[in-house]
Parts: structure tokens; C-alpha cells; sequence
């Protein structure tokens, strides 16, 4: 396999934006798609709106938060970047956002997207990524009623699923070695 794509035993789906206010409904979109496909649609709502927040938080803290901006005047080469992963383990959908600022939220006053992140997620928390800057995750949880919270999988156990993340530079930001 090219050094650039490797394999894991998870179901995955990852994407690179910019850091500009469009990256929010792409990145919650891929959140509802995944928790749909990996059979979370009862928290595909959920997983959207937890996804918008982080993103949101991200945007603005290491893009351009204007949401119409002149893309004419905008250097693309020195706008940062920022990462979103989401992957399903057990009765739950796991999204991580990377971002450049190695700054984490303050615990003591999160901000509005932080706020939203203790009502949305079952649990939520950040740590920092390996190439800078830091990751927060938040584990979007089955409702109780759904067959995939009654799993038996251990949440660390790898799924049979096999999927490709793309890019081995993503894998470094999430604290991967790339194969």
C-alpha cells in the first residue's frame, strides 16, 4: 500500500478543510452521513449539531469566523487548516475536530460551543495532537433504545469494518503513526 494510505480496523471517515465558516456544514454533514451509514441514525441529529460546534469552535479560533467572506482577498496558502474524524466504536459515533491552537477550552467557563458540547455528547475532552495544535473529541452516544446500545464490543475493541484514511499527514494530527 502506498505510504500515503494505510489501513485500520475501524470504520473512519475523515476530511481536511480550511478553517472558514463553510467548514462547519461540511464537517456536520459528514458527522449525519457517518452516523447514518454506521446504523446511528437515531444520533445522526445529534452527531450533527455536536460536529457544527466543534468546528464552529475551531473556525474560531484558528480561521476566518467571517461568514461571507471575500474569498478574492483570501491568501489560501496562510489560512490554517483544521481536521475532522469521525469513527464508530460500540453503541457510539466518536468525532474528532483538530485545529491548530494548542490552546484547550477552559474547563471552569467554556465557551457556547463547550456549553453545548456537555448537553450534546455523552462525554467530551481534549488532548494535545502530536504536529501541534490540540483535538477535542465528544462521544455522541446510541439512544438507549437503539440495538447498538445494547452492543457488547468493548469501545476500544477495532470493529471488522476496514477503512482507508487518506492521508497520513491526518494521521499524524490525531497521534497516529502513518504505516
Amino acid at each position: 500500500m502506498n505510504s500515503r494510505y494505510r489501513a485500520v480496523l475501524c470504520p473512519a471517515a475523515e476530511l481536511t478543510l480550511l478553517a472558514l465558516h463553510t467548514a462547519i456544514s461540511i464537517g456536520a454533514t459528514l458527522a449525519r452521513i457517518a452516523a447514518r451509514n454506521w446504523d446511528l441514525a437515531t444520533a445522526e441529529h445529534t452527531a450533527e449539531q455536536a460536529a457544527a460546534h466543534l468546528i464552529a469552535r475551531a473556525v474560531e479560533t484558528t480561521g476566518d469566523p467571517d461568514p461571507h467572506p471575500r474569498y478574492a482577498g483570501i491568501d489560501f496558502t496562510r489560512v490554517p487548516v483544521l481536521g475532522i474524524r469521525a469513527h464508530r466504536r460500540a453503541d457510539a459515533l466518536i468525532i474528532d475536530v483538530w485545529d491548530t491552537d494548542p490552546t484547550p477550552p477552559n474547563p471552569v467557563s467554556l465557551d457556547e460551543h463547550m456549553a453545548a458540547m456537555v448537553v450534546l455528547a455523552r462525554r467530551w475532552a481534549t488532548y494535545p495532537a502530536q504536529c501541534g495544535g490540540k483535538v477535542i473529541w465528544a462521544e455522541i452516544a446510541a439512544p438507549p433504545h437503539h440495538p447498538a446500545a445494547l452492543a457488547t464490543v468493548h469501545p476500544l475493541q477495532p470493529q471488522t469494518c476496514l477503512a482507508v484514511v487518506a492521508n497520513a499527514d491526518n494521521a499524524a494530527a490525531y497521534g497516529e503513526r502513518p504505516a
